[in-house]
């Protein structure tokens, strides 16, 4: 089965059936023939067999009216046999001396020799009898032609008696089992009379029952396939008189439907079970006027044996019939389909592009017509090819056309809405720093007067303390209450803490001023590092903590960097997209986390400066948040292309320093992320000459 399964998954005949259109009219039209041959088979089948049966039935029901003549007419015949016999003149005159009590011993002795000879004669010419006896009044055998058995006594209730036999009407034999050697036997009988009628003796004989054995065998041109046998009632128990094919031994109990149907006097016949548990058709007869009922039969499978015979013929004739023509339909198919196939074959050298290929027009059918409307479908899409291709050389010119003006405008608009917003920026920056830049001055300034008049007061009063220890005892109340103490040493702190606000303030309107640039439009010799330290100063209230989060830290790796020409405020501003970008998807990475999940991993901006060349120096910006999704790094740098809230973002920035960069700068900016790791994003700018 393994080797046949192997063999079944390496041909994989389906994929033949389902590619070619011949297997599959061959396939179908043999297995409608198959059907078709099984339904007219087993059609065959049945109709042949139910034909057989009843012919079988009413041979056997012949077989078994006749075997029921001969029976009747062969115990009918025995009967008068034997009661002629007993009417003979020699046995009676000899049987009446016997049974005479005033016979002397001599004459007995003589009628007794006589009468045994005479018997014996008879039974020996006759053959149907296996002994004759005469009994007397006890029953007791005196004369008997098997002399073992004289003396011994017959059991009157084993007897079948009679005195007269009516035509077609036999007296009812009684079958019994022998005592002595076990076989059926059936014993007649007939009272010897008195001279006044009463009974004086028995004349009795063994009935050889052979006979019967002999009219079952005959089969009555039934072949050798008929079991035909005999049942009586022996005792409690139906028991097998006479046999023909089975091996049960005559004498042995049996039981069956049919045999228990027939014994209760009823006549019939169909499909049943036999006492061997064989399935048979049968036909019983119950020969109630004898006690026997017969029963002949034939094995099922035997009788149906022609008819399974004739449908396996005609399936044999109709599978070669459907093979044949399987074949004669798969060549015609062949033929037919051979022209599709062509014009298959076409249409992938189409398909594939080849337009000047044409199906061959083989026939003049159908199929023909096909491959010609095909041809004709061929040349239009030619046709239609030609001009799609015009169509689409103008199309695709249009289309860059409007492409690159679309760039353009994109650009040219991304570039103006910057320019407008970073004027107004600086001019902003510029007179917000101006405005802040003079009383912050004022303020700056006069501190350091302030301070020394505060100075001087201070001391004037200890000079007063040392002068005047013991002051009026009001003056000492209003002392106590100004706490002269706390006052001389607090007052130092304010002034010191208003000194480091004012030099905060001024460090913040100079990194605005240096930020903006906007007197610098053209390029200039500046220092990388101040432009990003000033930036971060800018975003310091974005990188400080808060209570959603620890302080973001900034790790400076600054290299040797010589001054770089270039437009300052502009780089200022690309430094500033980069690290609001890092601030924004550092924040972001941190929606879904604790404060403590934080504090564990913190926030973290890498910037490193490094001269990569003579002519060349580059700084990286990265931070540790969640990565750029593969599917948008491709339109990063694109205008107007933001994945912020509304309101959070223009999509401006990284397109801005893109061309602020690459375009103005000659540089190149360019970035790498590892989602779930970060984003690193690196500047390469020429040191001169751009």
């Amino acid at each position: 089965m393994a080797l046949v399964y192997n063999l079944f998954r390496k041909i994989k005949p389906w994929k033949w059936w389902k590619r070619h259109l011949t297997t599959r009219l061959s396939g179908y039209f043999l297995l409608l023939s198959l059907v078709s041959v099984g339904i007219t088979g087993g059609a065959t089948f049945c109709w042949a067999q139910t034909s057989l049966q009843q012919s079988v039935f009413d041979q056997l029901r012949v077989a078994a009216t006749l075997k029921e003549n001969e029976i009747n007419r062969w115990f009918e015949d025995q009967q008068r046999i034997f009661l002629s016999m007993t009417q003979l003149p020699m046995v009676q005159s000899q049987s009446r001396v016997l049974l005479d009590a005033k016979t002397n011993s001599v004459d007995r002795a003589a009628a007794k020799l006589l009468l045994a000879e005479y018997l014996t004669s008879i039974n020996d010419r006759r053959g149907s009898f296996t002994e004759l006896s005469l009994l007397d009044r006890g029953d007791r055998v005196i004369v008997s032609t098997d002399k073992a058995r004289e003396g011994e006594y017959e059991s009157s209730a084993d007897l079948t008696y009679f005195e007269e036999v009516k035509p077609g009407k036999p007296t009812t034999p009684i079958f019994y089992s022998s005592s002595a050697s076990g076989k059926l036997i059936v014993t007649f009988a007939t009272p010897l009379r008195g001279t006044k009628g009463e009974r004086i003796g028995v004349i009795v004989t063994h009935l050889n029952l052979n006979r019967l054995s002999e009219i079952m065998k005959a089969q009555t041109g039934l072949g050798t396939v008929v079991d035909a046998y005999l049942i009586s009632t022996v005792g409690t128990s139906n028991t097998l008189v006479s046999q023909t094919l089975s091996n049960t031994p005559v004498g042995q109990a049996v039981s069956s439907v049919a045999i228990d149907a027939a014994m209760r006097g009823l006549n019939g016949s169909g499909l049943y079970q036999n006492y061997a548990q064989t399935s048979v058709i049968g036909v019983y007869h119950s020969l109630s006027n004898l006690g026997l009922s017969l029963l002949v039969e034939e094995r099922q499978d035997v009788a149906d044996l022609p008819a399974k015979k004739l449908a396996q013929k005609i399936m044999l004739m109709g599978l070669i019939s459907a093979g044949t023509l399987s074949v004669g339909l798969y060549w015609l198919a062949r033929l037919i389909v051979r022209p599709v196939l062509e014009i298959a074959h076409t249409a992938t050298q189409v398909a594939a592009g080849n337009l000047e290929q044409r199906a061959p027009v083989l026939t003049e059918d159908e199929v023909g017509l096909l491959a010609r409307k095909f041809n004709y479908m061929v040349e239009q899409l030619q046709l239609s090819r030609h001009q799609s291709e015009m169509y689409s050389l103008s199309l695709e010119q249009k289309a860059q056309e409007l492409q690159t003006a679309l760039r353009e405008v994109r650009s040219t608009q991304a570039q103006l809405v910057q320019n407008e917003k970073m004027s107004a920026l600086g001019q902003m920056v510029a007179g917000v720093a101006h405005e802040i830049n003079n009383p912050v001055n004022f303020i700056y300034g006069n501190l350091i007067y302030v301070n020394q008049y505060t100075q001087d007061l201070l001391q004037l009063l200890n000079a007063y303390q040392q002068h005047y220890p013991n002051p009026p005892q009001s003056l000492q109340a209003e002392l106590e209450d100004i706490d002269i103490d706390f006052l001389n040493k607090d007052i130092k702190k304010i002034l010191k803490s208003m000194k480091v606000g004012s030099e905060r303030i001024r460090e913040i309107v100079l990194s605005l001023r240096n930020f903006s640039r906007l007197d610098e439009a053209e390029l200039k010799s500046v220092n990388l590092h101040e432009g990003i330290d000033n930036t971060l100063m800018i975003l310091q209230h974005r990188l400080k903590a808060n209570a959603e989060r620890p302080a973001i830290e900034v790790v400076k790796q600054y290299g040797e960097l010589p001054l770089v020409e270039c437009l300052a405020g502009q780089l200022n501003q690309v430094f500033m997209n980069l690290l609001a970008n890092a601030i924004d998807a550092l924040e972001e990475s941190n929606r879904n986390r604790s404060f403590q999940e934080i504090v564990a991993n913190p926030n973290t901006i890498w910037i490193r400066t490094t001269k990569l060349t003579s002519n060349q120096v580059q700084i990286t910006i990265a931070d540790n948040g969640l990565g750029i999704p593969e599917n948008l790094r491709s339109r990063l740098f694109d205008p107007f292309f933001t994945t912020k809230l509304v309101g959070k973002g223009t999509g401006l920035g990284l397109s801005i320093s893109y061309q602020i960069v690459t375009e103005k700068h000659g540089g190149k900016l360019w970035f790498d992320s590892t989602l779930g790791a970060g984003s690193k994003f690196v500047i390469e700018l020429p040191i001169s000459g751009v």
